[in-house]
């Protein structure tokens, strides 16, 4: 077994503190309004790679401040201990495999294994997978969602998504068998203001009550008329008028998407 020593160290070298910005960008300025303060929150180093090609033991069950989905501490055959993301259905002392190479002592593959997308059967929904090979695993990471593969020849596949989007990509592409854990993520009440600050949110001001340098509708003295046009504080969103870009509606009726 292994002590409570040993889990202290490994917690201490796979995570660092992060620093909170306030919604302010490289040069100090505000871009993100209503952000600051909080809890303080360390950031988990995820292994999104997971070509080790052994099995592994999941010993301990996170959740994670920063993510929507729950994370987990597997201990694998060779000794190596990692953070990875935990998928719907598994639970301590469930055994995964991670590797790029399909052994054949594998009878079946089983939720939570990692595998490369020609090693995975057609329609099974598949997460935590990677955009180019060695890349690191970029998509379908959030709380409860999966993606399902419909078609696949010698050199590529298609995948379909939750949006109904079809996304071709390589073969050699790795991936985790099952759909991301937490499927009730969503369904939190935040209950009172309290503890929507812990988050990291502030109470939001309206922009009749600004001055004039601070946004376009402050300034004045008392009540004013209505401003010519309701906008952001940058000019950048107006009210009444349409936000959508009219040249990507074509791409967005195809429903196909080449990332590669």
């Amino acid at each position: 077994m292994i002590s409570y020593y040993f889990f202290n160290i490994v917690k201490n070298k796979l995570m660092k503190g992060l620093k909170n910005k306030a919604g302010r960008n490289f040069y100090g300025r505000v871009c993100i309004q209503g952000r600051g303060g909080g809890n303080k929150r360390k950031f988990r180093f995820i292994d999104f790679f997971r070509r080790l090609n052994t099995y592994g033991r999941i010993i301990k069950i996170y959740r994670d401040p920063i993510r929507s989905a729950k994370i987990c501490l597997i201990l694998y055959y060779n000794g190596l201990l990692v953070f990875s993301l935990l998928q719907k259905e598994l639970k301590i002392n469930d055994i995964i495999y991670s590797g790029f190479i399909y052994n054949d002592n594998i009878e079946y593959i089983k939720n939570g294994y990692s595998l490369l997308l020609k090693n995975m059967p057609l329609f099974t929904p598949l997460s935590n997978i990677e955009l180019k090979p060695l890349e690191g695993s970029k998509i379908v990471r959030a709380a409860s969602v999966s993606s399902i593969i419909i078609l696949k020849n010698s050199k590529n596949s298609i995948l379909k998504l939750n949006s109904n989007w079809l996304i071709k990509l390589s073969i050699n592409c790795i991936s985790t068998m099952g759909s991301m854990s937490s499927i009730y993520s969503n369904d939190i009440i935040i209950g009172k203001a309290g503890k929507n600050r812990s988050f990291g949110y502030r109470p939001k001001v309206r922009g009749v009550a600004k001055n004039p340098c601070d946004h376009p509708h402050g300034g004045g003295n008392g009540k004013k008329a209505k401003p010519m046009v309701p906008t952001n504080a940058w000019c950048t969103v107006f009210k009444w008028k349409h936000t959508n870009n009219k040249k990507y509606d074509i791409l967005n009726r195809r429903l196909y998407k080449k990332l590669n």
